[in-house]
């Protein structure tokens, strides 16, 4: 029509007739097209720019209501819910696949409250902003989370996260795939565990492991959020505490010991180092400023950097300390680059010097001769503890004792390590005991007197006055 706004481009014939030019139609679509055809659309909220005219409301992808069907051929009967979800498999192809999820039972929930509940789920799929999941196995993912994660862990973190994945782990959730391990699969997991005798401290240690894979997981896109996260665990329940030794006792041990474990379990227990710290060279020791510098830490015969605080962290030494180490360099010919406490490990075919192995060391050459002397059971912790205790008894500020430690926070010293010994006990129970000092309060004391004249208790005079109500 010639009243248009903006006529198309025609050649007009007559009256009636007109006739496109097809190049002049497609230059005039061209020019008043509101975007042009390559123009790419990405949004996760419904709407998003076009070449810089303002926002256009996109179309929803798919919306889908799901389905619900009643169980009856199990008991007791529950209501099942299904749904399509998109996935990548481990070839990289999208292909969309029915779910299955369970709901409730019919004793519980009606169809309305299923489908309600069913909605819920579908809730994030129908929302516009999910995306594919990519589907891999447990199984296969630990493989993946070896090479990404573990690899780059220090030894003895590694040895222990294998240990609760060959043993816990892959028999429970191997075969499962991580997009379908729910918390309450998770939780399952953990009152099995429970149930079966594991320590609370086990059960901490098993949740953060499993925390970490999943969390992997989610970065690298299998999942959307951790299962692990929330789960609960059982409360602590009662501990019997080890005994710790006395400073005489530690020293009948040592002097039973050979050397150099005897010198070896004397330093670690006058430093209250960890014992993977004891992989010392000659040269870490300066006897001038009575210093010996940790390096370095040591787990099955690899070296590795020391756990927490600062590097090559100083313990201060006295006199006798110091006379001591430089009494056993002697005794041993040692050089600056010799290890000060040397193991023999074996490397491919060929023998090569190496620290000594403390996780061997205790169980056979320490705890042996320990428990001839009618001893309590040691270990390398029970010297931590004992050195710690040592310390914070005697007034040692507890910045000190945090960095003889190798903490990092200060506070771990006093929660965990050390221990109330029975002076400061005696100390205690003085304190508040003396401020109730004296006899123990009767009945008689606390009864107001009344006269002075009264009759004594029991005579005659007593049992005829008239009974008084208190």
């Amino acid at each position: 029509m010639e009243s248009c706004r903006e006529p198309l481009p025609v050649v007009r014939f007559g009256p009636r007739s007109l006739r496109f030019d097809r190049e002049q139609v497609f230059h005039y679509i061209h020019k008043h097209e509101r975007h042009w055809a390559g123009a790419r659309l990405e949004s996760s909220d419904g709407s998003a720019p076009i070449n810089g005219k303002g926002h256009f409301k996109l179309a929803q992808k798919r919306f889908q209501a799901g389905s619900v069907r009643l169980r009856k051929d199990v008991r007791p009967p529950y209501w099942e819910g299904f749904y399509r979800d998109d996935i990548i498999t481990e070839e990289g192809k999208t292909v969309r696949k029915r779910r299955s999820v369970y709901l409730g039972t019919e004793k519980d929930l009606s169809e309305k409250a299923a489908r309600q509940k069913l909605g819920v789920i579908l809730e994030p799929i129908n929302s516009g902003s999910s995306r594919p999941r990519k589907m891999m196995t447990f199984r296969g993912f630990i493989q993946k989370y070896r090479t990404l994660k573990l690899v780059n862990k220090k030894g003895t973190t590694v040895h222990g996260y294998e240990t609760n994945i060959r043993a816990h782990y892959l028999p429970e959730f191997g075969p499962m795939q991580l997009s379908e391990i729910t918390p309450e699969a998770v939780q399952q997991f953990i009152n099995q565990k429970a149930s079966e005798g594991k320590a609370v401290q086990t059960l901490r240690n098993l949740k953060w492991g499993l925390s970490s894979i999943f969390v992997a997981a989610a970065k690298y896109g299998y999942i959307s959020s951790n299962p692990a996260r929330n789960a609960d665990l059982p409360p602590e329940g009662i501990k019997e505490e080890q005994e710790l030794p006395t400073g005489d006792q530690l020293s009948l041990l040592i002097n039973r010991l050979e050397e150099p474990i005897a010198t070896a379990t004397w330093l670690i227990a006058v430093t209250s180092i960890r014992p993977e710290e004891i992989a010392f060279k000659w040269k870490d020791l300066n006897a001038e400023k009575r210093e010996l510098k940790i390096v370095r830490a040591v787990n099955q015969g690899e070296l590795h950097t020391p756990k927490y605080h600062r590097m090559n962290r100083p313990i201060r030494l006295t006199e006798a300390d110091v006379e001591r180490l430089l009494a056993l360099k002697e005794r041993v010919n040692g050089q600056e680059e010799d290890w000060m406490f040397p193991n023999r490990i074996k490397n491919g075919s060929i023998m090569k010097s190496g620290p000594i192995w403390h996780e061997t060391l205790l169980a056979r050459r320490i705890q042996p001769v320990a428990r001839e002397l009618g001893l309590p059971h040691i270990t390398w912790r029970l010297l931590r503890h004992w050195g710690a205790t040592q310390m914070v008894e005697a007034n040692t500020p507890i910045k000190a004792v945090q960095q003889r430690l190798g903490h990092s926070r200060p506070n771990t010293v006093l929660i965990y390590y050390a221990r109330v010994l029975d002076k400061s006990a005696d100390s205690a129970a003085s304190l508040v005991s003396g401020q109730l000092s004296g006899a123990p309060v009767t009945a008689e004391a606390e009864t107001p007197i009344i006269s002075s004249d009264l009759p004594a208790a029991g005579s005659a005079e007593a049992a005829s006055l008239p009974q008084q109500s208190l």
